[in-house]
C-alpha cells in the first residue's frame, strides 16, 4: 500500500505535506464524535500521563495510514489514548521519535489498513489526507471499511477525508509547491500532467517527487510512480453499503465546525465521509 523509497524519507515527507492546521482538524474530528457518535461504553482514559497499556474509551483515537501521525500526536497532546497505524516502519519510527521529544504517549502499529487488529477498540478513527486513494480496488475498500469497524467501539465514528470529485481532472496538473522547515527546503511534485490514467480501473499512476535541499548536503531527489484511485461520492456510497457494517453516514464538504454539507457548489472543497458503527 505504500512505496518504501518515497516514505522512507520521513522528515522530507513531513515537511512537504505538513502545511495544515492539524489542531483545527482534530477539533473537527472531536466534533464528529460528539455530534454523531455513541461510543460511551468504556471508562475514559484518565489523563495525558496514562500508561502505555491499551485503553479504550470515548477519548481513544486511531489514525490510519498515519505517516508522521500529526493527528494522532495532537490527540495524544490532548490526553487521548492515541494510535498511529501505517505500513511504513520508517514513518512510524519518525512519528514515535517526534512524540517522545514532545513527552507524548503514542502507540504505533505496523499493519495493513485493510486487515488489522488493535489490542482494544477505539471510539474515533480517521483516514485523512486522501490516504484511502492507496486502496485501488473495490475489494480493498470494503475490506478497509470492515477492518476499521471491527476495531471501533459500538457507536464509534470513522472519518474519511477525500478530494472533492470536482477536483478530479488533469486541468489541475502538474501539482507542485515548495515547503520549508528551518534549513530544510523541499520542492514537491504530486501528479504530473502526463501521468497515465486507466478509465476502466480508475487507477492513476501518480508521479511523486521530492527534491530536498539542506545547507552542507548535496541536493537529492526521491521519485516514485505509484497507483492511486480517487473516488466519486456515489461509488463510495455503494461501497459503504456493500461493506454492511455502518448504520449511518454523513457527507460534508469541508472540515469546519459546523461543516458545509457536500454538494457541487463552490463553497465545498473536500469530500468528508463520517460513518457510525451500530451501537448494539
Amino acid at each position: 500500500m505504500s512505496s518504501p523509497d518515497f516514505y522512507r524519507h520521513a522528515r522530507a515527507y513531513d515537511v512537504a505535506f505538513g502545511d495544515r492546521d492539524f489542531a483545527a482538524e482534530c477539533d473537527f474530528l472531536e466534533w464528529c464524535l460528539r455530534a454523531h457518535g455513541d461510543a460511551l461504553a468504556c471508562a475514559p482514559v484518565p489523563d495525558a500521563q496514562h500508561s502505555a497499556s491499551p485503553a479504550c474509551g470515548p477519548r481513544s483515537f486511531l489514525e490510519l495510514g498515519c505517516g508522521p501521525a500529526r493527528h494522532a500526536r495532537e490527540f495524544a497532546r490532548r490526553g487521548w489514548s492515541a494510535t498511529g497505524l501505517d505500513l511504513s516502519s520508517d514513518m512510524l519510527a519518525y512519528a514515535a521519535d517526534a512524540a517522545c521529544r514532545d513527552g507524548l504517549v503514542l502507540r504505533t502499529v505496523a499493519a495493513d489498513m485493510c486487515d488489522f487488529e488493535l489490542p482494544a477498540p477505539v471510539a474515533l478513527a480517521a483516514n485523512l489526507m486522501e490516504s484511502v486513494t492507496h486502496l485501488v480496488t473495490n475489494e480493498q475498500v470494503v475490506a478497509h471499511l470492515r477492518a476499521v469497524a471491527r476495531n471501533l467501539l459500538p457507536g464509534g465514528i470513522f472519518v474519511l477525508e477525500m478530494a472533492h470529485p470536482a477536483w478530479l481532472g488533469r486541468d489541475t496538473l502538474p501539482n507542485t509547491w515548495t515547503a520549508r522547515d528551518g534549513d530544510l527546503e523541499v520542492d514537491v511534485l504530486f501528479g504530473a500532467a502526463d501521468d497515465p490514467y486507466d478509465w476502466f480501473t480508475q487507477i492513476w499512476q501518480v508521479t511523486s517527487r521530492l527534491t530536498v535541499r539542506q545547507p552542507g548536503r548535496p541536493e537529492h531527489t526521491i521519485e516514485t510512480h505509484f497507483p492511486h484511485r480517487w473516488y466519486l461520492a456515489q461509488e463510495f456510497r455503494a461501497l459503504i453499503d456493500l461493506a454492511g457494517v455502518y448504520e449511518a453516514v454523513w457527507w460534508y464538504g469541508d472540515m469546519r465546525i459546523p461543516p458545509t454539507p457536500l454538494d457541487s457548489g463552490e463553497a465545498t472543497d473536500q469530500m468528508i465521509v463520517v460513518l457510525r458503527k451500530p451501537s448494539a
